[in-house]
């Protein structure tokens, strides 16, 4: 069997009959991007059938399995793989099991995975997503910096019917109707990237949740308005929130209150989210300033530690942005 792995969709089947464990375990790596080189020797024969695709961090997939499988995991990158099991169990080996049945999904954290077992005629629809593509979206959506990890509900129920939206799209995203237009459209699979992630942002439940569900902000008191007007007017200031409290006439305990409650983060993370779209703003507009001098301008003292709020914040590294800026589109 030859697998094409250059398109963004691919139907496929793959049997362990007539195949040498190290053919199958070779075959199965190609088609899943090298996630599982490091498979058991299956004990049965196995078959696997189903449509897999991938395009620039997502990976969309209906899988059916006859036979149990056991694959170990090696390092991967830093994704998280979203399962609505329709038949039989998945169970994802980490500290614990976590096991996935037709009436429960599981949001997983693939780096922290140690092998997953497809078990009892286990079927799933699913898809992955590498975890700057959140963070850059997310930024785009709140408008500001991503201060943490997007950390998803790791068990869902299922019998909830908006999960079953996601699912929606994976499965218009295997079905047959849509192999012509994702393979002649060069647009469609960036437009189910987009929609890939904007619907499990909206709908699985997660760390940021609340924030794109808050409504507009409420008008901020005098003392709050006065510390992020600072803040904003001088990004590279080493201000202390004891000096800010001094400088608009309140308690510190007041003025960090009032930030919780009006701005939805602390006075330091409000200076980091400030400082890190200052240096947004100046990759994409001066070429003649380098990395590190933006960083120092702004108070960074450490430029590694700064590429890592950087890319935390935004789903890219400095350089990758000056790099997509100088590609023609």
């Amino acid at each position: 069997m030859t697998v094409d792995t250059s398109t963004s969709r691919k139907q496929f089947l793959i049997r362990s009959e007539n195949m040498t464990a190290d053919d199958f375990g070779e075959l199965y790596t190609r088609m899943f991007g090298n996630l599982y080189s490091g498979m058991p020797r299956p004990e049965k024969p196995i078959a696997i059938g189903g449509v897999y695709g991938r395009y620039e961090g997502v990976s969309f997939r209906r899988l059916s399995f006859r036979g149990d499988l056991l694959a170990e995991m090696p390092d991967l990158d830093d994704e998280i793989t979203f399962i609505f099991p329709s038949a039989g169990r998945v169970v994802f080996n980490q500290c614990s099991d976590s096991v996935g049945l037709p009436s429960v999904g599981l949001a997983m954290e693939k780096a922290s995975v140690r092998s997953v077992g497809f078990i009892d005629g286990h079927a799933h629809h699913g898809l992955s997503v590498r975890r700057s593509l959140f963070a850059r979206r997310l930024a785009t959506l709140l408008g500001r910096p991503i201060n943490h990890k997007v950390r998803f509900q790791p068990r869902v129920d299922l019998s909830n019917e908006a999960f079953q939206g996601i699912k929606a799209i994976v499965a218009m995203a295997t079905g047959n109707e849509f192999d012509l237009l994702i393979h002649s459209s060069a647009l469609m699979p960036a437009r189910l990237q987009e929609m890939l992630v904007d619907s499990v942002l909206e709908i699985w439940p997660h760390n940021y949740s609340d924030a794109l569900r808050r409504p507009a902000p409420q008008i901020a008191p005098r003392h709050v308005k006065l510390a992020m007007d600072y803040i904003q007017e001088h990004p590279d200031a080493l201000v202390s929130g004891s000096d800010l409290a001094e400088l608009t006439n309140v308690s510190l305990r007041a003025l960090q209150e009032g930030f919780r409650r009006f701005v939805g983060s602390s006075i330091v993370a409000y200076q980091r989210e400030v400082r890190l779209q200052r240096a947004y703003d100046a990759l994409q507009q001066d070429n003649a300033l380098s990395v590190s001098e933006i960083s120092l301008a702004l108070g960074f003292s450490n430029v590694g530690r700064f590429c890592q709020y950087f890319q935390n914040a935004y789903g890219m590294s400095p350089a990758d942005l000056r790099r997509n800026l100088s590609t023609p589109a």
